[in-house]
């Protein structure tokens, strides 16, 4: 008599034990919500660039390289879609305010000065990214940039500082290619570590008003390394 009640008892608890642990399981945490990076964003970038400009004349005067240096921020604009829960893939353009301003001055055998000033620069680039520890992303870009330049030359008069005397002013087109890391700190916000190479070949004018018949060709790229945070339309986490 004593057993039946200890027994009865024991197939009560085993009896709720599936209902009690079916209970737990659905009041468990949900899992961490996946990032998706996928869909259109907007944002701002601003840093620092270091330009190497190497100036030569058609009329044999020795040359030299201005190192302009400055401040270049502006806005951003692009699209993602994440092929699977690794690689992303992308478009993005910008648009930025510069102010890289640098010279030189030669006394070597004949005298030559020369400067140059970048002031505006965009670009058009696909990006390819890879997903980290979910949240982050690194990536790859390259494609098309343009920019807009003034250049200064001419002969240097043994002061040891760039003459303002004459030159041209241009927007040119080359090709630019880098690397940045990004992180989704919020649902529709990211921070960005970004450095870029652009490459504008050798763009080339008169020395006007004073030289026009002499030729001044700048071999021109840039370094920038900027920081960036952009608002995605859509949440970055989902389920």
């Amino acid at each position: 008599m004593v057993r039946s009640p200890l027994i009865a008892a024991t197939l009560f608890i085993l009896a709720g034990t599936p209902a009690l642990a079916a209970d737990m399981a659905l009041k468990a945490p949900p899992p961490p919500a996946a990032t998706r990076w996928t869909g259109c964003y907007v944002g701002g970038e601003l840093g620092w660039g270091w330009d190497n400009s190497a100036h030569s004349f058609s009329n044999l005067a020795p040359g030299g390289t201005s190192n302009p240096n400055g401040v270049v921020g502006g806005g951003l604009l692009g699209c993602n879609y994440q092929i699977n829960p690794i690689v992303v893939i992308g478009l993005e353009g910008d648009i930025e305010g510069a102010n890289l301003n640098g010279g030189y001055v030669n006394q070597t055998g004949g005298t030559s000065s020369g400067s140059a000033n970048l002031t505006a620069d965009g670009s058009v680039r696909g990006r390819l990214g890879a997903v980290v520890l979910d949240r982050s992303l690194l990536y790859v870009t390259a494609g098309w940039a343009g920019a807009h330049y003034n250049f200064m030359g001419g002969p240097a008069f043994g002061f040891g500082v760039p003459v303002p005397c004459c030159g041209f002013s241009t927007t040119i087109g080359g090709w630019t290619v880098g690397a940045g890391w990004e992180y989704a700190f919020l649902p529709n916000w990211t921070a960005r570590i970004e450095y870029r190479h652009y490459d504008y070949g050798s763009p080339s004018g008169p020395l006007v008003p004073r030289f026009p018949a002499v030729i001044m060709s700048v071999r021109d790229t840039v370094d920038v390394v900027q920081l960036g945070v952009t608002y995605k339309f859509t949440s970055l986490f989902g389920r």
